[in-house]
């Protein structure tokens, strides 16, 4: 029997964090796992000299994200489970990640800054940080993801590839989000070459990738999950990202940089690229030993 996927879900009683605890129910009930609302609040030395220091604005400050926790409970549907912290810490990152040691969870979810185009990443200094520096998975909520029905499942996974062959976490991580609700999963390429090299360069780039992908589904998910493979090949990789379908009720996966100290998130120049294209949630997966294939090819993601 698998062991449940509890995940922190960072609160704000903002827009980002409605759309952080939008994500965070659709993934608990994709995946029947518990969900962990996490408001941090700073330490006292910490609220600035217009802030009184005295224990009752201390109680003040704690009813106050109490009431806007429990008023976040009320949104999250009846079928998944989920409890109510506050964390105090200076630091909201830091703070994130102690919740999630103490909770045993496995995925932070948080949503993204104002100011960003419409549906899309605009990373703000808390998703910098844990995005730099997690020792969990990060999944990433755009804006207005509140809009979407809490009731709408998780469309499809798709795993984004590298010329290594994948992340072993990431297919983990894949293959658990895909078992419970029977969810399909695609492994995705995403190639850069350069066109002056001529078509048969593009040939030798797909086909070498669509043998990573087909290796990587035998060897990396389990039988009974329904796996596509797909390679994307363009001059340059945010243009593959906007040459693929992607349906707006799945996740991304990717995973982090090779220059990560494992095993910890760090997001490199391609998954960048990732971020300031899509439309669609996003989870970051820490460093962890590569699945690695003998025909790897040199060029994508």
């Amino acid at each position: 029997m698998r062991n449940p996927l509890s995940i922190v879900v960072a609160y704000r009683n903002t827009s980002a964090g409605r759309d952080a605890l939008r994500l965070g129910s659709r993934i608990a009930a994709t995946g029947g796992g518990a969900m962990h609302i996490v408001a941090v609040t700073p330490e006292e030395a910490q609220r600035g000299t217009l802030a009184p220091r005295s224990a009752a604005y201390d109680r003040y400050l704690f009813d106050q994200t109490q009431e806007w926790l429990e008023a976040a409970r009320e949104l999250v549907p009846k079928d998944v489970e989920a409890h109510t912290h506050i964390e105090v810490n200076d630091s909201e990152a830091q703070g994130l990640l102690d919740a999630t040691h103490r909770l045993g969870a496995k995925l932070i979810v948080i949503g993204t800054a104002t100011g960003g185009l419409l549906g899309r990443f605009t990373l703000g200094s808390v998703s910098n940080v844990l995005l730099h520096s997690s020792d969990v998975a990060v999944a990433l909520a755009p804006d207005n993801t509140r809009e979407v029905s809490a009731d709408e499942p998780i469309s499809r996974i798709s795993v984004a590839i590298g010329d290594l062959g994948g992340n072993r976490r990431m297919f983990a991580t894949a293959a658990y989000l895909a078992t419970e609700r029977d969810v399909p999963v695609r492994l995705l390429t995403l190639a850069a070459v350069d066109r002056r090299r001529g078509r048969e360069e593009e040939e030798r780039v797909r086909t070498s990738s669509i043998s990573v992908l087909d290796t990587a589904a035998l060897q990396q998910l389990p039988q009974g999950i329904d796996v596509t493979t797909h390679v994307e090949v363009a001059a340059r990789i945010d243009q593959a990202v906007e040459q693929v379908e992607w349906d707006p009720n799945e996740i991304v996966l990717i995973g982090s940089s090779r220059i990560a100290q494992a095993p910890t998130t760090f997001l490199g120049s391609t998954a960048a690229k990732l971020v300031r294209s899509l439309t669609v949630p996003m989870i970051v997966v820490p460093r962890d030993e590569q699945h690695r294939t003998d025909s790897a090819p040199r060029a994508g993601v």
